[in-house]
């Protein structure tokens, strides 16, 4: 389990090298422009899955210590939603926003269910994302178009989801920068 610094919220060192965690974030490109806390397998993989259960905020802000300081200090937080119902949906999307400590805003909604993807190919999950999303028609994108957008998931595989999620902000005219995560799988 991991343990926090009791005024910093970051992990000790042990915890960093053991949960594997990258001091400055995981970047990368592919499939989308990305930010990871670090590779979704050992301990990290172990402690994510932990987390959907005991939703541990104080956890989560260690593992996400070296991505708030990554993102700029005027970011919008838009978690990726989940199509399961609220009693059964992923909470972690919206529970790293928190971590963050920046301005979230709920501006993705689900139009239809799609399938498990953890069996689909990428093909498939591709596939099984399009037209995914919409915009909330509650919520005008044109009053927030000059902020810098990053969207929110636990864990990059395919990056199906958030391809989807990236493209349905950026017809609405946002100015969307990347992804947010926990894991990027190897």
């Amino acid at each position: 389990m991991i343990q926090t610094h009791q005024q910093a919220d970051q992990p000790c060192s042990e915890c960093t090298q053991k949960l594997g965690l990258k001091e400055r974030g995981l970047r990368g490109v592919t499939p989308v422009r990305f930010n990871a806390a670090g590779w979704y397998r050992g301990e990290l993989r172990r402690e994510i899955l932990r987390l959907k259960l005991n939703q541990d905020l104080s956890v989560l802000k260690a593992i996400t210590f070296a991505l708030q300081r990554s993102l700029p200090a005027k970011a919008l937080l838009v978690p990726i939603p989940s199509w399961k119902t609220q009693k059964r949906a992923n909470p972690l999307p919206a529970l790293i926003c928190q971590s963050l400590g920046r301005n979230t805003k709920t501006l993705l909604k689900r139009c239809r269910p799609t399938v498990g993807q953890h069996h689909l190919s990428r093909r498939q999950r591709l596939v099984n994302m399009q037209s995914a999303f919409a915009i909330y028609p509650d919520q005008p994108p044109w009053r927030i178009s000059e902020t810098p957008i990053w969207i929110v998931d636990d864990i990059l595989t395919s990056g199906a989801t958030a391809q989807e999620a990236l493209g349905t902000l950026k017809s609405a005219g946002l100015d969307v920068r990347g992804l947010i995560c926990l894991g990027r799988t190897p």
